[in-house]
């Protein structure tokens, strides 16, 4: 049996006594459990994903591009940065096939290959500065 059910049982033998304060003192407990499990599932929630975001954090990798990607994961799922930061989202980047990424949520964009970026195709070469 549960606590609630519990009070309930016991208030409703209270309440066939005719032992109306005490019943008025067990309803306000009742309330008072309920809003205490409210708080301690809120409070385990929010315990729940404290934790997922530090294990998720100790896995990220940074580039000097705005992107980042996780450890374990292949290097070509590339998250934003900037959506990392700004709400610890992880938001996958389009890769546009020619060494360019951008962001589908905030549009940041970047460089993912600089070697596919910097390429002329009418030189066959990449390009110097």
């Amino acid at each position: 049996m549960d606590l609630y059910q519990g009070i309930k049982d016991v208030a409703k033998v209270l309440q066939q006594a005719d032992n109306i304060d005490l019943y008025k003192q067990l309803l306000e407990l009742g309330r008072q459990a309920w809003e205490m499990q409210t708080e301690i599932e809120r409070l385990t929630k929010e315990t729940r994903e404290l934790r997922e975001a530090q294990e998720l954090k100790a896995k990220v990798i940074r580039h000097d591009e705005p992107f980042i990607t996780l450890e374990g994961r292949p290097s070509s799922e590339m998250y934003c940065a900037t959506c990392y930061a700004k709400e610890r989202t992880l938001i996958q980047v389009r890769d546009l096939h020619n060494g360019y990424f951008t962001c589908p949520s905030c549009n940041t964009t970047g460089v993912c290959d600089s070697t596919l970026a910097n390429w002329v195709p009418e030189t066959g070469s990449p390009l110097t500065w």
